[in-house]
């Protein structure tokens, strides 16, 4: 279960218990930069700041007199970076033409499970690379999505 919690000065709002296409579905407006709805608030990424947590699914009672942020907090892992890296890798393989064939919406789980392999098997500096790659794939639209990151390899590796 994903915990999510959204900040703009002076306004915050949590969701608790969020399955990966819920999640899915607000990291991808969020990668983009769109303004989106949640709550009854408009948010703005580029002046909000996301936190999301991987955890237990946490019981309506926990989440009373405003106690569910922090025992979400206390019993889940910060997994925000992996989460939005790997909805950034699968966009920026749509861009490259590396995309896996169309996921229709109703299974934003699989989407989701497959940006978060994607971008393990990047590494480290998954974002570097993949910005290497998107530039890549850009300047040689002829190469193949995987020449396109072997190349994008060597660059970062500083090779030619």
């Amino acid at each position: 279960m994903f915990h999510i919690e959204l900040r703009q000065f002076p306004h915050n709002t949590w969701r608790f218990n969020l399955t990966d296409g819920q999640l899915h579905s607000i990291a991808e407006r969020w990668v983009r930069g769109e303004l989106f709805e949640l709550g009854e608030r408009r948010w703005n990424p580029g002046q909000a700041r996301l936190t999301i947590l991987e955890g237990p699914e946490l019981a309506l009672a926990q989440l009373t007199m405003g106690r569910g942020w922090r025992l979400a907090q206390k019993e889940s892992e910060d997994v925000t970076e992996r989460v939005l890296t790997a909805v950034r890798t699968t966009a920026a393989a749509a861009v490259a033409g590396a995309a896996q064939p169309a996921v229709p919406r109703e299974s934003g789980a699989d989407a989701l499970g497959l940006a978060v392999q994607l971008g393990s098997l990047l590494g480290n500096d998954a974002a570097r690379l993949l910005e290497a790659w998107r530039a890549v794939a850009a300047h040689s639209p002829g190469l193949a999505p995987s020449e396109a990151l072997a190349q994008a390899e060597r660059e970062l590796h500083g090779e030619r």
